[in-house]
């Protein structure tokens, strides 16, 4: 493959055109991390979905690209990658020094607020995101899977992971602070936009009411302390809860204790810690 990717096109942004957590080094590279976490889950999932070799794929919300070379190994140099996220500061350029670094040509990368993003009808082969939608407004989401299943053409995919029941997390043994955590967390995502951080229970209907044909899967990932993946949880609340207290969603005792029996619970290698349930869908065009 050549060593040239093609230019940004640019979208307008608006007001609610962020990311909820922010684009700090930190926190893409906690990002990073939890990819690599979660990148067996992830390929069976590509698997699933079907994506071929030479056709046309979206990546929404692609951030630094974490998936989109994955994407782009699958197309190969015949097929195209149309990698597209709302932040052209920091992630996308992320994204495109590393496709140059790795030789990759068939990735094209669109700077867009995903609330009013667009393509032409039929003209792709298959979607794919993963955590994205529950950072949009739930009205938004819906108008946006009508529009990603115009995109498709006839036999063409659209693959979605999102969270579907954070409540859920937990920790063995039991943390009593926790579920104040998971609900500042809630709440935070939520903010006064009207976004569902368990936009996954919702995805399977949506994707029936756009008229594909729809397969779902739950996956739920549990990692152990002491061990490399313990991190993952790890940098979330460490670098999070300081945010949500500062910000009026958690009460500093609350954080303080939890992070105190967190520090205690890292340091024992049978505790364990569940994370929230993950919505696979994937929506097949007839």
């Amino acid at each position: 493959m050549g060593e040239k990717i093609k230019n940004d096109t640019v979208a307008s942004k608006n007001g609610t055109d962020k990311y909820r957590f922010g684009y700090t080094h930190e926190e893409l590279e906690r990002l990073k991390y939890q990819h690599q976490v979660w990148t067996k889950e992830n390929q069976r999932f590509l698997s699933r979905a079907g994506f071929r070799t030479g056709g046309t794929l979206v990546d929404l919300g692609c951030g630094p690209g974490y998936t989109t070379f994955d994407l782009a190994q699958i197309v190969g140099s015949e097929g195209k990658v149309i990698a597209v996220d709302r932040d052209g500061e920091r992630s996308l350029p992320l994204l495109k020094a590393q496709a140059k670094s790795l030789c990759l040509s068939n990735i094209e990368t669109i700077t867009a607020n995903l609330e009013t993003f667009d393509l032409q009808e039929e003209s792709v082969d298959g979607v794919y995101g993963r955590w994205v939608l529950m950072y949009l407004p739930e009205e938004k989401v819906r108008s946006l899977i009508g529009r990603m299943a115009k995109w498709l053409r006839p036999g063409g995919v659209c693959a979605l992971t999102e969270l579907c029941n954070f409540r859920h997390i937990y920790v063995h043994p039991k943390s009593q602070h926790l579920p104040e955590i998971a609900e500042a967390l809630i709440k935070a995502v939520t903010g006064g936009s009207g976004c569902n951080p368990e936009i996954g229970n919702d995805l399977p209907g949506l994707l029936r009411s756009a008229g594909l044909n729809v397969e779902i899967k739950v996956t739920v990932k549990a990692v152990r302390a002491t061990t490399q993946e313990w991190l993952w949880p790890d940098a979330l609340f460490r670098d999070h809860l300081p945010v949500l207290v500062k910000e009026g969603f958690l009460a500093n005792s609350v954080s303080e204790k939890f992070l105190a029996e967190w520090e205690a619970r890292s340091k024992d290698p049978d505790t364990f810690f569940f994370g929230s349930p993950m919505m696979e869908v994937i929506g097949r065009h007839p």
